[in-house]
């Protein structure tokens, strides 16, 4: 039965025929959505308070460019989470909303590469940075000595010997990733497009309700799985690349002189700020796995109009429970992101500002080794033509 015949309904109808699966989907929905908001709220009023007193100390108009993306990262899953929620109230609103959260999904994964090359810092110093980046086989898998596990094909044609990541590879990346954003989107408009075009209903001996949409078809069904599934993969590959690089130059410890002390502090935490990207891309994998999963309860029904009599229809069939878990598990999944968030992002950090500091810390590389480094851009340029 299609989303849109159950407008009419909302979870509040006739809560007492709610099926104890659904409350408890519901309930698990709920509280994830209140941890999720509590814990953005919490970090969110401390992060304006330090804020603010940056501002007037270095007498800035606003906050810097690096803490404004820190924030859409730490507040976008509360938002997400809200959607769930009312996906779980008023199912017929599936689409639209999986369509919102798609579009805050991509918010965060472009924030969250923005932010990672934000920290290289301007000219020359992400050069300079690079310039320290260990020579792996970075565009291979992890047992080729790489970190691109999900299309590790690639290293056949970017990665055929270990070799330094290049402005070249970080301009690819990010391609990759903005390739995931438009597709994932792309997708989601056209599953809400097709679910507007009406259809027939008809109800089944056995009392469910079905009806023949373009989104059931199996060769339509088949492409939103296979773009689905290449554009995360893509998007994964391309985020692995630029995460994996600038930890492996800024996720060091730091001599500083406390007193008469000599303590190692870890400026950087890029390699677990980048462990919760994995979510967002990944989330949209469960979508057609969950559709796929014969659960259906009939003690809710809706009245649906109809040629002749109006039919009642359970409203928790095959279609909407898939959708129904998906909100669920996309709650679970934010509340998974917030708490790990609130432990890797400090608010206002102004770590960027140390990373003279880590540049100082590095080994210097030789002349040769930036000679070398230019080789190998222009060497990737021409391969990329």
């Amino acid at each position: 039965m299609p989303l849109n015949a159950t407008w009419s309904y909302t979870a509040f109808v006739s809560p007492g025929n709610l099926p104890w699966e659904i409350c408890t989907m519901f309930g698990v929905t709920t509280v994830c959505f209140m941890v999720t908001l509590a814990i953005s709220m919490r970090w969110a009023i401390q992060d304006c308070f330090k804020s603010q007193a940056i501002v007037e100390e270095e007498k800035r108009p606003i906050v810097p460019i690096h803490l404004e993306l820190v924030r859409l990262i730490l507040t976008t899953p509360a938002i997400i989470s809200s959607m769930s929620v009312v996906c779980m109230i008023r199912p017929s609103a599936a689409f639209v909303l999986e369509l919102l959260m798609a579009i805050f999904s991509c918010v965060v994964v472009g924030n969250m590469t923005r932010y990672f090359l934000a920290l290289l810092g301007e000219p020359p110093l992400p050069q300079q940075l690079l310039a320290r980046v260990p020579k792996r086989r970075w565009w291979c898998g992890c047992f080729c000595g790489g970190v691109n596990d999900t299309l590790p094909g690639m290293g056949l044609v970017w990665s055929k010997t270990p070799h330094r990541v290049t402005l070249v590879d970080i301009h690819r990346a990010t391609c990759m990733v903005r390739i995931f954003m438009t597709v994932f989107i792309a997708i989601n408009c056209t599953q809400l497009s097709f679910s507007m075009v009406p259809v027939d209903i008809r109800k089944r001996p056995d009392g469910w309700c079905e009806s023949k949409t373009v989104v059931s078809s199996g060769v339509i069904s088949g492409f939103v799985v296979f773009f689905t599934v290449w554009a995360s993969f893509v998007g994964m590959a391309g985020f692995s690349v630029v995460a994996s690089s600038v930890s492996s130059v800024l996720d060091i410890e730091i001599e500083i002189l406390e007193g008469n002390e000599q303590k190692l502090i870890k400026s950087f935490k890029v390699g677990s700020q980048s462990k919760t990207v994995a979510i967002h891309m990944l989330l949209p994998l469960l979508l057609p796995i969950l559709s796929a999963m014969p659960i259906g309860f009939k003690g809710s029904t809706v009245s649906v109009a109809h040629l002749g009599p109006n039919l009642d229809c359970p409203v928790y069939d095959q279609e909407v429970c898939g959708h129904v878990m998906y909100s669920m598990s996309i709650a679970i999944g934010m509340m998974v992101v917030s708490i790990l968030n609130y432990r890797s992002f400090l608010p206002a950090d102004m770590s960027a500002d140390r990373i003279p500091v880590v540049l100082a810390q590095l080994n210097p590389p030789s002349p040769a080794d930036f000679d070398e480094h230019d080789e190998e851009s222009q060497g990737s340029s021409v391969e990329s033509e």
